[in-house]
């Protein structure tokens, strides 16, 4: 059950909320394209991926970097996907086009308010 359904009684934030959680959720269950098309066995999931950039972007030793901006961009960079799926180089959708979808799924009520937060 989705907690969209379970969230009916609750506040539009709260019902917000709990759908874009209920979609970050899903990427568990996308595989990495580039991984399927080269016929990987066992592909690793885009959370899974977007999990291990954050680790490494959270013990990076460089002083240069602002290490809380470099996680939060290691786990919005792909969340776009829980929405319009892993679109891989050889997919051949011109960047600008893949960078418009991603923009697009990030202005859904849903993912919005991560962006807002991000952008501070």
């Amino acid at each position: 059950v989705s907690p969209m359904a379970s969230a009916q009684g609750g506040s539009g934030r709260t019902q917000s909320l709990l759908q874009f959680l209920w979609l970050v959720s899903q990427l568990k269950r996308v595989p990495r394209a580039g991984w399927v098309y080269r016929n990987v066995g066992k592909p690793k999931s885009i959370s899974n991926h977007m999990y291990r950039m954050a680790i490494i972007a959270f013990v990076t030793e460089d002083k240069h970097l602002k290490k809380d901006r470099c996680v939060w961009l290691t786990l919005v960079l792909d969340m776009a996907e829980c929405i319009i799926g892993d679109i891989a180089t050889s997919d051949n959708i011109p960047k600008e086009e893949k960078h418009r979808l991603e923009k697009e799924a990030m202005k859904l009520k849903s993912t919005n308010h991560l962006l807002k937060k991000i952008s501070k």
